[in-house]
C-alpha cells in the first residue's frame, strides 16, 4: 500500500492539558486547550506544507508563546484571516477577533451569541491556489496589492442564522445576516461567496452576495440542479476547510468537502457519498461513489489527496479523489481533531502530530512498483508541472506500461488508443505483434527496462504490516492499532466505456489518408481495370465496414487468418482473438500517420493554421516519435499494410494509391503473393517508381498472369499519367502500342490532360516522323488547330506534312478521288487560316510542274504581297474569274500593301495580258491527267514583251509561238487574247473601285458605249453619292460654327455687379478690388477661392 504521509509527533501536552481546536497557517500551528489558554508553535512550511513535499525529516515544531487567558472557557474553534491579519476564536457561544501579531483581544461579537460552528475564506485563496515556494523553502508573503484588494470573509453559524463579516484587506468593511432553516452543523466554502451548510442528513446553500438559500441534499437524494445558484467562478485550491465543531463531530452530521482538481464537492453523511458540481450546481452521476467501510467522522483535503477520520477516531484514511481507491490507512491512538487544506494536521487530546506528505516523484515510483498503474497515472495527472519534473513525459511513460498491460489482459481496444493518446512510439507498439504484422519490430520490448529505470531512483522504503496499514506508536509506548486492509476500487465501467467510443469513433472519422492526392488524380493510375468496390469506397466508409469491433462484430475463422504458430506471436493469442487486435491496431496506426504527417508539415514549414493548432493542442514535438520521422512513417504505413494484407486486402488499394511510406520491397512481396497486380501497379506511380510499373505492365500484357492489365491498353493508361521529365520512358514504352494501333499514339500524345500538354511538342514531332506520318499529321493538325500553337515550325512543318502527302496520293489516286482531295482542302484551309508559316519556305517545296498546287501557289504569292502573280495563277492558269474577283475583294478590304490597286491590276490583265512562258509537260501519264490539265504553266520572273502594234480588229495582235521543235529546247513565249468580256463584268460589279480614268484607259477605243454603261452608271453614282455626302457634312460644319458662334455672344454680352457690400460666398470676405473668379451660374469668388468653390459644387 501506499505510503503517502508521514505522520510525525509534533507537540506533546501534559497529562493535565487538552487540546481542544487547532489550525495552521504558513509556518505558525495554533493550539486551542480546554482551559481556555492557546499554544502558538513555529512549523516550517518546507515540512508542514502538502505543497512541499520532502524527504528529509520534520523539523519539530517550536513553541513561540503560550497565552493563558486567551478565552474564559474552552477554545472550541480557531480560524485565521491571514490577509486581515485576525485570529478568530470560538469560546463560550461567541466569535473573538484576536490581532494575529499581538494576541491582544479586538472585538467580541457579541451578535454571534450561541455560535455553534464557523467557518473562512479569502479570495486570494481561490485566485491564487498554487504558491511557488522561496529559494529558502518557505511560503512567499502575498504583495500588497494582493492583500489590500482581496476579500476575507467569515461566517459564523448562530441559531438559525448565519453571521456573514467581510474584511477588504485589514478594514472591516460590513456584515449581514441570513435567515437560515435549521442550524447547521458544518460549513464548508465552495466559491468565495457561496457556502454549503451539512445538517445532519441534509445540505443547503447559502448565497452569502444574494442572501438567498436553497436546498441541495433531502434524506440522501439530490434535489438539484439548484437554479443557477452555484456559478461562474473558476476552479481552485485553497486552504479552506469545511469546519464543524468539536460537538457536532462526536454526534455526526453530513459534511462535505471541495475537490479543488475537478471543481466537485465530495458530500458524506454516514454511509452515503455523492459529488456534487462546484460550478453548475448539478450532481455528477458519471463519479460512483465512496464506499466507506467506516463512518467518516472528520472529511478534508489535502493535496491531492482526500483525508477522512473514521468513526472510531483511531484511523486516518487517504483516498485518491478521482478513483476513490484507499491509497493509504494511517492508524492512531485517537484521533480528535483533523486540519486539512495546506498543511495538513491530526491531533488527539494530548498530541499533534504533522502529515508530512512524500515526495510525488516517489509515490509514483511505488505505485508503479506495486503494478498500480491506474494509481499512478491518476496521480500524475492531477499534479502540477512544479512537483514532478518531466511529468508529461512520466505520465506518458505510464500510460504506455498501462496500454501494454491492457494489450496483455487481452483488451486490444483499449490498450490501442492509450498508446494512440500518447503518441507511442511505433517500434514499441508494434513489438507486441508477431512478425506477420511487425516485420522487423516484432520482439523489441521495453518495458521492463522502464520499470527498472522508475525504480532505479526509488529509495529505501520501509515495507507497511501484513494488513495493509501503518501504524503510530503513541507517546506513552502503547500500541492499539487495529488497521484493516485497504480496498481497491476498480474504475468506473460506464464512464471508461462511453470515454473509449469517444476516442474510437474521433480516430475513425478524419482519416490522414484522405488529405493527399496523387499528381494527376486520385483514383489509381489502372482504375478502369480494377475493382470497382475497392477504388470507389473512402477509407472512412472502409474501416467503418471492416473495423467494426463489439459484440455484433463478424470475425474472420481462423482458417482465413492463420493460426498463432504461423505467426510467431504469443502463444495465448489465437487466429481470432489475432483478428481482432490488428483491427484494434489499426486505430493508432492511422492516428499516428496522421500526427506524423502533421510533424513532417511543421519540419519542412507547409503547415496550414488548422494543422499547427492541431500540433499545439496535441503537445507533440519533432521528438515524440524520433529525430527521424521518415523511418517512423516507413514503420507506420508499412504496418498498416500488412494489417490491411491480414484482415481485408481490398482496403490496400485507397493506401497504395495516396502518397505513402510503404517499404518497396515489402509491398511488392504482400501484393504479388495475392495477385494484386492493379495495386502494385498504383503504388509503383505513387512512388514515381514508373520504370518498374511500365516493366511489370509490359511482362503482364505478354504473359496475361493478369487478365485484366493483358494487353497494351494499361501501358497506354499509364502513359497518359506521365509529364515532361519522363519524355524519355514515354517514347521506350509507346512504340510498341503505336505500331500495334496508332490510336494508341493519338492516347498518349493528343490526350485532353495536364501531362498530354506538358511534353516537348518538338521532340514528339521529331519521334512520330520516325514513325508514322499520318501520325505525324494528326498531331501536328491536333497542336496548331485544336491547341492553337503559334510557333511558325509546326505550321512550316504541317503545311510539308501535307505537300508530301500529296505527292505522294497523286501517284496513285485520280483528281477526283477523295484520298487525293482531302489532304489538298487540307492544305488549303491552312493556308488560308493560318498567319504563322512561312510562305517562302512552303514555295520552295512545291513543284513547279504541279497543276494540283496552283490554288495553294495563289494564296502563297497573296501572303508576301505578290498579287499580280496570285491574280496570274486565277485567270491564266485556271481560267476561274470568279475567283480572281473574290480574291481582290478580300485583298481590298485589308490593310495589305497595294491593296486599294489590286482592282486595277486584273483588269490590266483582262486587257493587256503579259507574255507567259509556255511549256508542254508529259511528266504525269495520261492515265493520271484530267481532262482541263493537258499543258502546264510556269509563271515566270521575266518581263512582258512591248505591247504590239495595234490592229483593225482587236487593237491588239497575238504573237505566235516558236515551232514545236524549238518548244523542246527552250521555253516559248505566248501573249494570250483580251478577255473583254471578264473586264466588263469586273467593272460592272465593282467599276466604283476601280479609277474611271484609269479603266478607259485601257478599254480599246472602239468599245461601244452601251457596255459601259453599267461601269459608267455605278461609277457615276458613287461620284455623286459622294459629292452629296462632302456638301452635308460642310453644311453640318456651318451650323456648328454658327452654334457656336451665338454661344459666343452669349457669353460675352452677360455681366456682374460688383458694388462694395457683395462678399466673397466661401471666405465671406468683401470683394472689393480683388481678382476675380466669375462662374457659369453668375457667382462670383476671389480668384484664390475658386478652386474650393468648384470642389463644392462637384459635391
Amino acid at each position: 500500500m501506499l505510503r503517502a504521509f508521514a505522520p510525525v509527533p509534533v507537540v506533546e501536552l501534559s497529562s493535565k492539558e487538552r487540546i481542544q481546536a487547532i489550525f495552521a497557517s504558513r509556518d505558525k500551528l495554533y493550539v486551542g486547550l480546554a482551559s481556555g489558554a492557546l499554544k502558538v508553535y513555529s512549523v516550517p512550511p518546507s515540512t508542514g506544507s502538502s505543497f512541499a513535499p520532502s524527504a528529509s525529516p520534520p523539523v519539530p515544531a517550536k513553541l513561540v508563546t503560550t497565552i493563558d487567558q486567551f478565552t474564559k472557557r474552552a477554545v472550541e474553534q480557531l480560524a485565521v484571516l491571514e490577509e486581515a491579519r485576525v485570529l478568530v476564536a470560538l469560546s463560550d457561544g461567541y466569535v473573538h477577533l484576536y490581532d494575529l501579531d499581538t494576541y491582544a483581544l479586538q472585538e467580541r461579537l457579541h451578535r454571534t451569541k450561541g455560535a455553534f460552528v464557523m467557518a473562512t475564506s479569502s479570495d486570494l485563496e481561490f485566485d491564487k491556489p498554487f504558491v511557488a515556494l522561496s529559494s529558502d523553502g518557505s511560503l512567499p508573503n502575498p504583495s500588497a496589492a494582493d492583500v489590500q484588494g482581496t476579500v476575507s470573509r467569515l461566517v459564523v453559524s448562530a441559531r438559525k442564522k448565519l453571521h456573514c463579516y467581510e474584511w477588504q484587506g485589514a478594514e472591516l468593511i460590513g456584515s449581514r445576516e441570513i435567515s437560515i432553516p435549521e442550524r447547521p452543523r458544518s460549513l464548508t466554502f465552495i466559491r468565495p461567496d457561496k457556502i454549503l451548510c451539512g445538517l445532519v442528513v441534509e445540505y443547503f446553500l447559502v448565497d452569502i452576495s444574494a442572501s438567498t438559500v436553497s436546498s441541495v441534499f433531502a434524506a440522501g437524494r439530490p434535489v438539484g440542479p439548484l437554479n443557477g445558484a452555484i456559478a461562474g467562478v473558476a476552479a481552485n485550491i485553497g486552504d479552506i476547510t469545511s469546519s464543524a465543531s468539536a460537538s457536532a463531530r462526536r454526534q455526526g452530521c453530513a459534511l462535505a468537502a471541495l475537490l479543488p482538481e475537478d471543481d466537485s464537492v465530495l458530500l458524506v453523511n454516514e454511509f452515503s457519498s455523492a459529488f456534487l458540481s462546484a460550478e453548475t450546481g448539478g450532481f455528477i452521476k458519471t463519479k460512483k461513489p465512496i464506499k466507506w467501510k467506516d463512518v467518516p467522522a472528520m472529511l478534508g483535503y489535502t493535496y491531492p489527496y482526500v483525508i477522512s477520520v473514521a468513526a472510531n477516531s483511531r484511523r486516518l484514511e487517504v483516498r485518491n479523489p478521482k478513483t476513490c481507491t484507499l491509497l493509504e490507512a494511517i492508524n492512531f491512538p485517537t484521533l480528535a481533531h483533523l486540519h486539512d487544506g495546506k498543511y495538513p494536521f491530526v491531533a488527539s487530546s494530548r498530541q499533534v502530530w504533522q502529515l508530512s506528505i512524500k515526495s510525488f516523484e516517489e509515490q509514483v515510483r511505488i505505485l508503479v512498483d506495486q503494478n498500480q498503474l491506474d494509481e499512478a497515472i491518476s496521480l500524475a495527472e492531477g499534479l502540477d508541472d512544479v512537483f514532478i519534473s518531466d511529468r508529461t513525459e512520466m505520465l506518458r511513460k505510464l500510460k504506455m506500461m498501462k496500454a501494454e498491460e491492457l494489450y496483455m489482459r487481452m483488451k486490444f481496444q483499449q490498450s490501442m488508443m492509450m498508446f494512440s493518446e500518447v503518441s507511442a512510439p511505433p517500434e514499441r507498439v508494434l513489438a507486441l505483434y508477431p512478425a506477420v504484422i511487425a516485420g522487423d519490430a516484432a520482439g523489441k520490448d521495453d518495458v521492463d527496462g522502464e520499470r527498472a529505470e522508475m525504480n532505479s531512483h526509488k529509495e529505501a522504503e520501509s515495507e507497511p504490516d501484513g494488513n495493509g496499514t501503518s501504524d503510530i506508536a503513541p507517546v506513552n509506548g502503547n500500541d492499539k492499532s487495529n488497521g484493516d486492509a485497504a480496498s481497491v476500487a476498480s474504475t468506473n465501467p460506464d464512464a471508461q466505456r462511453q470515454k473509449d467510443v469517444e476516442f474510437f469513433d474521433r480516430f475513425l472519422r478524419p482519416s490522414i489518408l484522405s488529405s493527399a492526392k496523387p499528381p494527376g488524380g486520385g483514383n489509381g493510375v489502372v482504375a478502369k481495370y480494377t475493382s470497382s468496390s475497392a477504388d470507389t469506397m473512402s477509407v472512412a466508409d472502409s474501416l467503418a465496414n471492416f473495423l467494426s469491433i463489439g459484440k455484433n462484430s463478424k470475425v474472420a475463422p481462423p482458417s482465413e487468418v492463420g493460426s498463432v504458430s504461423d505467426f510467431g506471436g504469443p502463444e495465448s493469442l489465437d487466429g481470432k482473438a489475432l483478428n481482432k487486435a490488428v483491427r484494434c491496431l489499426l486505430i493508432y496506426l492511422i492516428d499516428t500517420r496522421r500526427k506524423i504527417a502533421r510533424l513532417a508539415s511543421v519540419e519542412s514549414g507547409t503547415i496550414t493554421k488548422e494543422d499547427l493548432a492541431l500540433v499545439s493542442t496535441e503537445k507533440m514535438t519533432a521528438g515524440t516519435f524520433g529525430a527521424d520521422l521518415s523511418k517512423e512513417a516507413t514503420v507506420v504505413d508499412t504496418a498498416l499494410l500488412r494489417c490491411y494484407m491480414l484482415i481485408n486486402p481490398q482496403l490496400v488499394g485507397p493506401l497504395v494509391r495516396l502518397a505513402n511510406h510503404c517499404d518497396k520491397d515489402v509491398v511488392r512481396q504482400q501484393l504479388l503473393s495475392h495477385g494484386k497486380w492493379s495495386e502494385l501497379v498504383d503504388f509503383y506511380y505513387t512512388k514515381k517508381l514508373h520504370r518498374d510499373a511500365l516493366e511489370l505492365l509490359k511482362e503482364l500484357a505478354e504473359s496475361r498472369q493478369a487478365l485484366e492489365l493483358s494487353g497494351p491498353e494499361p501501358i497506354v493508361e499509364y502513359l497518359q499519367k506521365l509529364g515532361h521529365e519522363h519524355l524519355n520512358l514515354v517514347f521506350e514504352f509507346a512504340m510498341g502500342p503505336i505500331r500495334m494501333d496508332e490510336q494508341y499514339g493519338i492516347d498518349i500524345f493528343m490526350a485532353n490532360t495536364p501531362e498530354a500538354e506538358s511534353l516537348s511538342r518538338t521532340a514528339v514531332v521529331k519521334y512520330l516522323g520516325g514513325i508514322s506520318r499520318s501520325l505525324t499529321i494528326k498531331y501536328l493538325e491536333h497542336l496548331v488547330f485544336s491547341l492553337g500553337d503559334l510557333s511558325p515550325d509546326f505550321h512550316n512543318e504541317l503545311a510539308v506534312a501535307y505537300l508530301e502527302d500529296i505527292k505522294t496520293n497523286a501517284q496513285l489516286y485520280s483528281l477526283d478521288d477523295d484520298m487525293l482531295q482531302r489532304p489538298l482542302d487540307k492544305l488549303l484551309r491552312l493556308l488560308r487560316e493560318s498567319r504563322q508559316y512561312r510562305p517562302e519556305r512552303i514555295l520552295s517545296v512545291i513543284p513547279r510542274d504541279s497543276s494540283l498546287l496552283l490554288e495553294a501557289k495563289a494564296i502563297l504569292f497573296s501572303r508576301i504581297g505578290e498579287h499580280k502573280r496570285a491574280l496570274e495563277i486565277y485567270v491564266f492558269n485556271m481560267k476561274d474569274y470568279g475567283k480572281a474577283q473574290e480574291y481582290c475583294m478580300n485583298v481590298y478590304d485589308t490593310d495589305a500593301p497595294n491593296n486599294k490597286t489590286v482592282f486595277h491590276t486584273l483588269l490590266e490583265l483582262y486587257l493587256r495580258p503579259p507574255g507567259i512562258r509556255v511549256t508542254l509537260s508529259n511528266r504525269m501519264p495520261p492515265s493520271r491527267r484530267s481532262s482541263n490539265s493537258s499543258s502546264m504553266y510556269n509563271l515566270s520572273a521575266s518581263p512582258p514583251p512591248p505591247p504590239p502594234p495595234p490592229s483593225s480588229s482587236s487593237g491588239f495582235q497575238l504573237q505566235k509561238s516558236p515551232s514545236s521543235s524549238s518548244l523542246s529546247s527552250m521555253p516559248s513565249y505566248e501573249v494570250p487574247a483580251m478577255n473583254l468580256d471578264a473586264a466588263l463584268d469586273l467593272l460592272s460589279n465593282h467599276g466604283s473601285r476601280v479609277s474611271a480614268i484609269d479603266a478607259l484607259e485601257l478599254l480599246p477605243s472602239d468599245i461601244k458605249m452601251t457596255a459601259l454603261g453599267p461601269f459608267l452608271e455605278a461609277h457615276l453614282r458613287t461620284t455623286t453619292a459622294s459629292v452629296t455626302r462632302d456638301r452635308l457634312f460642310a453644311s453640318l460644319l456651318k451650323t456648328e460654327l454658327v452654334r457656336t458662334q451665338q454661344a459666343l455672344v452669349d457669353l460675352r454680352s452677360r455681366n456682374v455687379v460688383i458694388s462694395d457690400t457683395r462678399v466673397c460666398p466661401v471666405c465671406v470676405k468683401r470683394l472689393g478690388s480683388s481678382v476675380i473668379s466669375v462662374f457659369p451660374n453668375r457667382t462670383v469668388v476671389h480668384y484664390g477661392c475658386a478652386k474650393q468653390y468648384r470642389e463644392t459644387l462637384k459635391q
